[in-house]
């Protein structure tokens, strides 16, 4: 749900995560090349592109992957959870 208010930190309100939004007419090109290496080769596999993303020097690494490929992601790893929160119930009772 989107919140886009002056009151709240982040820009969509999410159960789960924290999403800030940024809208720009385009990308920098090192994240258009990068995304689309990653969008080539992942084509004949059926694999989910991700650009990965770090600075010289610095912990943070960041993952980037296509927004509808990041709800099918979050998708699956619900569904698995909820199987694996009924397997261990079927098995208590």
């Amino acid at each position: 749900m989107a919140v886009a208010d002056r009151e709240t930190p982040l820009d969509v309100a999410h159960p789960y995560l924290g999403i800030e939004c940024k809208y720009r007419k385009d990308f920098p090109a090192l994240i258009k090349s990068g995304y689309n290496q990653a969008l080539r080769g992942s084509k004949e596999s059926d694999l989910i592109p991700t650009l990965v993303l770090g600075e010289f020097r610095n912990p943070l690494i960041l993952g980037v992957v296509n927004i509808d490929d990041l709800v099918k992601l979050l998708s699956h790893l619900h569904e698995v959870s909820n199987e694996s929160h009924m397997g261990i119930a079927e098995q208590t009772a």
